[in-house]
């Protein structure tokens, strides 16, 4: 445990920090001080002197070029924080605590010493305003209460100092931590710091915008408008803007509300700007928009999937029916002599016929059940299901028309924990994904294309990307592209059903379903499921 004398000196040291003035450049104001320090009290030597850990560090000197700093071992300003009244030492020769002193006995040869203790705004002694000569000599009254009117002006730029710092950090906090665009800009509207917010939003490193006039951000039509409010800012000490386009390097645009207002501490004016991009709040009102139209299709999908459903299981089961008895009746006729060979023609072609309708029957009734599913009327349970199992199932399924178009790269956790989901649905979701991405690859091969999979354990989710090398997805289309019937594919190559219908059960399920893409170099989707928590907990261990 620290005595109370270390414990200050740590609190002491801790305060100094806190100012992070050590070691910084000379600033005028400073410079000042200690010239009318030595000048008032008619002395050649003065400094501004700040105690460490280990040395006293000169913020400001007169008398001692080329010196910046001292050991504290050997400082007549370690004395002088012990107190907070005046320090004097009238003749250092005469004083036992300095006759030996290096800084006496020579270079600079001291003599006089009177150091004010600088205090900080929470009482701890820092250093000293100090002033020196190489004579005996003594302070008048008047030239005390100068030196100490004189030191209350230091103590007065220290509490400056530290408010700005204060300041800064908070500016600095709110860059680094607020989820909007910030930027801080100099009193004239050029651009000194951004957060990374507003570094996306703008679209390029941060860097390339320090300097940068802010209103040249801006759409051209729209610069008068910031100016304008840049000018209220300096007066007034805030403005707002809503809805500013902001032009990106790319030739886009992005809109915000903008809050400015004025930092000002000392002299050190900044104009802070709080941008809340407003493209969330127009997508959340567009998927309102669209969660009121899907409600209403999903209504419709479903009368629809209810009127198709019997009259189409009734026509599927008669063509099942004429498809065998066909079967049956050729079998008996092969068995007769002399059955023309156009009869048996005709039956084959009937044969043919049947079974293109029957496929056809089935594929309406693919598309029925996804519009069922589509109107949330299963009610289909869920279980815990191996991911990789489920996805090795679907690349099995896929595998014929896989091996003409691409490589596999599989990459699989074998720790992977279970996910609570319907396996065959599941299975669904990822031939889906699997089979776009094979059809977004052709025409192609081995040798040029491959999809990638994998999976992964993500936070508390597992994760499975499917990506491929295709031609990627436009970026007008990719908002759209789980929007029900909305297909890129050619007509009747698809209904349009296949990814809106993956991405409602991946949410039934509590996950996210995700994509990203670039034109020409291919698509992932990343699908997001949570584990399932119970079967995802170790199990604990056996008593022995």
């Amino acid at each position: 445990m620290l005595s109370p004398g270390l414990l200050y000196e740590e609190k002491r040291i801790e305060a100094l920090d806190r100012h992070a003035i050590l070691d910084t450049p000379p600033e005028r104001e400073y410079d000042d001080v200690v010239q009318l320090a030595a000048s008032l009290c008619g002395v050649p030597m003065a400094l501004v002197s700040l105690v460490d850990r280990d040395r006293q560090w000169f913020k400001a000197n007169v008398g001692l070029p080329g010196v910046s700093e001292t050991e504290r071992c050997i400082s007549f300003c370690t004395f002088a924080i012990e107190r907070e009244e005046l320090f004097v030492v009238e003749d250092a020769r005469e004083d036992a605590r300095f006759a030996t002193n290096p800084l006496v006995t020579g270079a600079p040869s001291l003599r006089f010493y009177a150091g004010a203790p600088l205090q900080s705004e929470d009482g701890f002694l820092l250093g000293t305003l100090c002033v020196l000569d190489s004579v005996p000599r003594k302070l008048t009254e008047t030239q005390r209460r100068d030196l100490l009117a004189l030191k209350r002006q230091v103590e007065l730029l220290l509490r400056l100092r530290l408010k700005v710092k204060q300041t800064e950090a908070r500016n600095q906090q709110l860059l680094e931590s607020s989820g909007d665009a910030v930027l801080l800009l100099d009193e004239g509207g050029a651009v000194l710091e951004l957060n990374p917010v507003a570094a996306r939003l703008l679209g390029g490193e941060a860097g390339r915008f320090l300097g940068v006039p802010f209103e040249t951000l801006v759409a051209p039509d729209e610069r008068e408008t910031v100016l304008r409010a840049l000018r209220e800012v300096r007066t007034h000490g805030s403005a707002r803007v809503d809805n500013l386009g902001l032009r990106l390097h790319r030739g886009e645009r992005v809109v915000m509300d903008v809050a400015a207002s004025l930092q000002e501490v000392g002299s050190a004016r900044r104009l802070l700007l709080v941008g809340h991009d407003l493209t969330e709040r127009r997508r959340l009102e567009r998927q309102s928009l669209q969660n009121d139209r899907l409600a209403s299709m999903g209504a419709l999908a479903a009368g629809i999937a209810h009127e198709i459903n019997n009259p189409l299981a009734f026509v599927l089961s008669n063509l099942n029916f004429l498809h065998s008895w066909r079967e049956d009746l050729e079998r008996r006729l092969a068995e007769l002599p002399g059955v023309p060979e156009q009869l048996q023609s005709v039956l084959g072609e009937a044969g043919e016929v049947l079974a293109e309708s029957i496929e056809g029957c089935q594929r309406i009734r693919d598309i029925v059940r996804d519009m069922r599913f589509f109107s949330h009327s299963s009610d289909e349970a869920f279980s815990p299901v191996d991911v990789n199992a489920s996805l090795d199932f679907a690349l099995r399924m896929a595998s014929p028309e896989l091996k003409s178009t691409a490589r596999l790269e599989k990459s699989l956790d074998e720790e992977l924990p279970p996910v609570l989901a319907s396996g065959g649905r599941l299975s669904q979701v990822f031939l889906n994904l699997i089979i776009n991405a094979i059809q977004a690859m052709q025409p192609g091969g081995p040798r040029q294309h491959t999809l990638c999979v994998r999976t992964v354990r993500e936070g508390e989710c597992v994760r499975v990307d499917i990506s491929d090398t295709g031609h990627g997805i436009a970026p007008e289309v990719l908002p759209r592209i789980f929007d029900p019937f909305f297909t890129t594919k050619p007509a009747g190559s698809g209904t349009g059903l296949g990814l809106s219908v993956s991405h409602a059960l991946v949410e039934k399920m509590g996950g996210e379903l995700r994509v990203h893409s670039e034109l020409g170099r291919g698509t992932t989707f990343s699908l997001l499921l949570p584990q399932h928590a119970r079967l995802a907990e170790p199990r604990p261990a056996l008593a022995s």
